[in-house]
């Protein structure tokens, strides 16, 4: 029969198998299951272990799970046999009534599922019944008979962790006057004409349940003595629910009307076919205006999945033209040359030769890129490194300097060395400070060479794209002897922070000798992760408002970095002007 509503997924656990039955023939998607079911032992004083024959079909992952505690009829036999063999630890029963019932042991089993469904939006319907404790023995078969090594006590309710806390009995007693709870509600109409025949063994003691404000519980029907036999369980902090009900005759019947009506109002996240009374908002009952309105709101919905579509496209190309950003981070080997290859031509350089690329001189290892661009020849050696670069990584450069000058007749040829260091780590967490010694940059100002990092030129190519420097304040940095100060040439340092005012949104400055700064000039910041520049528009000194201050003085700037941002001591640039 096919299902027409697949949510919820519903588990019928001993339930009579009409119930089944008719739950499908109305298209709910249900199957049945069993804790299994009480079976006869010889009488006697002794153990025997405990089979357990339960039949749960995807019991992890249903949604809405109807229950009836009423115990299954006692077989003479148990179902299956023991799943590990005698000498194995296992649970055992005694045997003293005549009779083991396996369902506590697997209710107990599948508790820490049942409570996760639980916290998640799950719904349980219960069909009570008294309560029972069972002791069973772990322990394994000896020469002597069994050997136990703990006891432990199981009931019929153990299902559920919140029928096993102190807050919460439920007690045996026995009962057919049912009636209605003070504040019953719509859930009681529902289960109303299903009360003529019902009885009770079980009822409801929630100590201290009723002034508890993460969690609630409603009466529906009361015994005689007017102590609740049913009633609801609701959680503040999940849309589980659990209902719990006394025994009644017609479960197919009570099962499906609590399915079409009182449950999904209840839970309404585990029956997305329901619609109550939103039939009102189909097209041919509702107004003219609200059709119009829903149209307005369809065609900008369409407008936007289309803009949001044209920058997704922006977004890839992007990516794609500033790839050799991300893979100068990355990579290694002629892939890590050919980004660096790019991010030269983006600054500006024209005249980039990949040596081994473009002349065929693998067999001879030669530089990696030439830069033939005035005002002199540049050899770049680059690098992509696990670890750190060693003193041969990063002078070898300067052999090819050598060859090149040789070769070419000339003497102005310098060397860049630029190192992709610890490439397998995000760039930020990466050791920036210690990336080259001591020794290794002395080296390179004895060579006459140039050396950074790939995280250096990252960081340089995206300040220049932000704020619109001009090329050559990047491309004059690789001219310099020694350790590349990755500052681009048109920030003039004028002084250091001092203190940052947080209440304020201020820094003040002190100013290093002979530096005039002047209102509406542009500040520029070396941050942890990016460059900022700010105007600076509003000066003080002694919070009196000035046009322009000194060398020496200490002058206070508002600004738009936070807290975070600031680093007292960290040096302030003067971001020169550019043709």
């Amino acid at each position: 029969m096919p299902i027409k509503y697949p949510k919820p997924k519903i588990l019928l656990i001993d339930l009579p198998e009409s119930v089944e039955a008719r739950l499908q023939a109305e298209g709910f998607n249900a199957e049945t299951g069993t804790f299994g079911s009480p079976y006869k032992v010889p009488l006697r004083d002794g153990f025997q272990p405990v089979i357990c024959s339960a039949h749960l079909p995807h019991h992890t992952e249903q949604e809405v799970i109807f229950i009836d505690l009423t115990p299954p009829a006692t077989l003479d036999a148990p179902e299956g046999e023991k799943s590990v063999s005698d000498g194995e630890l296992d649970y055992w029963g005694k045997c003293s009534s005549g009779e083991i019932d396996p369902r506590p042991r697997t209710m107990a089993m599948v508790q820490t599922a049942f409570d996760r469904i639980l916290t998640h939006g799950g719904l349980f319907v219960i069909f009570a019944y008294a309560p029972f404790r069972q002791k069973l023995v772990w322990g394994s078969a000896g020469y002597m008979g069994l050997e136990p090594r703990d006891e432990r006590y199981f009931d019929n309710w153990c299902f559920l962790s919140l029928f096993g806390g102190d807050d919460l009995k439920i007690q045996q007693d026995y009962g057919t006057e049912i009636s209605r709870a003070a504040n019953g509600g719509f859930l009681y109409d529902c289960i109303r004409p299903y009360l003529k025949d019902a009885e009770y063994s079980a009822t409801i003691h929630p100590i201290q349940w009723f002034n508890n404000t993460s969690r609630a519980f409603f009466p529906l029907v009361v015994s005689k003595f007017l102590v609740p036999v049913g009633g609801v369980f609701l959680f503040e902090q999940s849309n589980g629910l659990v209902l719990l009900l006394p025994q009644v005759e017609q479960k197919a019947e009570l099962a499906v009307d609590l399915l079409k009506t009182a449950l999904p109002e209840l839970s309404p996240h585990l029956f997305p076919h329901f619609e109550g009374k939103r039939w009102l908002e189909r097209d041919e009952y509702e107004h003219q205006s609200v059709l119009e309105l829903k149209t307005r709101q369809v065609q900008i919905q369409q407008a936007a999945r289309d803009q949001i579509e044209q920058l997704d496209q922006e977004i890839e190309a992007e990516r794609t033209r500033l790839g050799f950003l991300h893979g100068m981070l990355t990579k290694t080997g002629n892939e890590l040359v050919s980004h660096v290859k790019g991010a030269l031509q983006f600054i500006g350089f024209q005249q980039v030769k990949d040596v081994d690329a473009e002349s065929g001189e693998s067999a001879n290892k030669q530089e990696d890129l030439q830069v033939l661009d005035p005002p002199q020849p540049l050899l770049l050696e680059i690098k992509g490194l696990a670890g750190l670069p060693t003193e041969s990584d990063t002078l070898q450069v300067t052999k090819y300097v050598l060859r090149r000058m040789k070769e070419w007749n000339r003497t102005d040829i310098r060397g860049v060395s630029i190192i992709n260091h610890q490439r397998n780590v995000p760039a930020l967490e990466r050791d920036h400070d210690k990336v080259f010694t001591q020794q290794q940059m002395q080296d390179a100002k004895n060579h006459e060479m140039a050396m950074l990092t790939t995280c250096d030129l990252f960081r340089l190519i995206r300040g220049m794209i932000q704020w619109n420097w001009p090329p050559e304040a990047i491309r004059g940095l690789l001219y310099q002897d020694g350790r590349v100060v990755a500052i681009p040439t048109h920030y003039q340092p004028i002084g250091y922070i001092a203190h940052f005012w947080d209440k304020a949104g201020a820094i003040t400055i002190e100013l290093n000798p002979g530096v005039v700064l002047r209102q509406g000039d542009t500040l520029g910041f070396v941050l942890s992760d990016r460059f900022h520049e700010e105007k600076a528009e509003s000066l003080q000194i002694d919070k009196k408002p000035v046009a322009e201050a000194h060398g020496g003085d200490r002058v206070g700037h508002k600004t738009s970095q936070t807290k975070s941002d600031v680093v007292e001591g960290a040096t302030v640039y003067l971001v020169k002007a550019t043709s």
